[in-house]
């Protein structure tokens, strides 16, 4: 028996990803990102057939939820999707993401196809297809702007759910490093607030109050009309592109996960500081020796805030 997800699954062709930045109008290393953090590089397992994950709460009539789906193995969710194939062909693919990028089948119509199935049989053909899909995806959900801001976060957003969005954002910004060999400047909008406006507003030649207000949507909305950019009063890859240009504005640079570990450790770091602070004091409570060994390892540490906690709980209360 032949299935839809089943074809000549070619891999991509030399010059799919430079097409595909064209349509969008950003750089092929922006569009190279996206497909390695959604697609893992690739979109066809191992045996040829197209990449797939049944989402059986999904499904007409299930009773399940998304976080039922999350417990389910690889193994079980293959033979659950093949029964629900069996009983309704259409509805257990609807209730599938596909390929590299990942597409729901429910979302084939804004993808660019009648049906889920007429999507997956396109992908079969191989992985210039599924890259073509992703394409018309993004801009039916008018997130192909974000793209060539390099707003990775917003992309996300939109394109994983806001729960994860930080998480993925800085993966894409990491993959964007490896294939362009540079960072991305952070996107800045009105509200935005800190040093980094601060360094926009000193390059645009305002008063640098750090606050991304109406002042700095007007001149950053003027320099964007000067330089033939889209007017839009966001500070994405382009604008921050033409202001480097003209000044020696040095913009912050979006994060990578390498960054939200150092900025745990940093985290971490301040916490211990408040507790070694309080080790004198909970040194006083403790028999003799007993200090010592509490305070090796996270669980020490964690041991005497406690303790401390306790301990000014009841002189509080003395």
């Amino acid at each position: 028996m032949s299935y839809p997800w089943k074809g000549a699954a070619q891999p991509m062709s030399p010059e799919a990803f430079a097409n595909a930045a064209a349509r969008v109008g950003c750089e092929e290393a922006a569009i190279r990102a996206i497909w390695d953090v959604e697609a893992a590089g690739r979109g066809f397992w191992a045996d040829g057939t197209v990449k797939d994950r049944f989402e059986p709460h999904h499904m007409p009539g299930s009773k399940l939820n998304w976080r039922d789906s999350l417990k389910i193995g690889t193994s079980r969710r293959k033979t659950m999707f093949m029964e629900a194939y069996r009983r309704d062909p259409e509805a257990a693919m609807r209730a599938t993401s596909w390929g590299g990028p990942q597409i729901m089948g429910f979302n084939c119509e804004a993808a660019g196809f009648s049906t889920a199935r007429e999507m997956v049989e396109a992908m079969a053909t191989g992985e210039d297809a599924h890259l073509d899909a992703f394409v018309s995806l993004i801009e039916s959900w008018g997130i192909a702007w974000a793209l060539r801001a390099h707003d990775w976060l917003s992309f996300a957003s939109r394109y994983n759910g806001s729960g994860q969005a930080p998480v993925y954002a800085r993966k894409i910004e990491k993959a964007y490093r490896r294939h362009s060999g540079k960072a991305s400047a952070a996107v800045l909008r009105a509200g935005a607030r800190g040093a980094a406006v601060k360094e926009l507003q000193r390059a645009l030649g305002i008063a640098d109050d750090g606050i991304f207000g109406p002042e700095t949507v007007r001149r950053v909305e003027e320099f964007q009309r000067s330089e033939g950019l889209s007017v839009d009063g966001v500070v994405g890859h382009k604008t921050w592109t033409a202001i480097k240009a003209k000044t020696a504005a040095k913009p912050d640079t979006q994060p990578t996960p390498s960054d939200d570990i150092a900025d745990k450790v940093k985290k971490w770091g301040a916490t211990a500081a408040v507790v070694s602070g309080t080790a004198s004091g909970v040194q006083e409570w403790l028999p003799s020796g007993a200090f010592t060994v509490l305070a090796y390892g996270a669980v020490g540490l964690g041991l005497i805030a406690a303790t401390a906690f306790l301990i000014q709980h009841f002189r509080k209360r003395a």
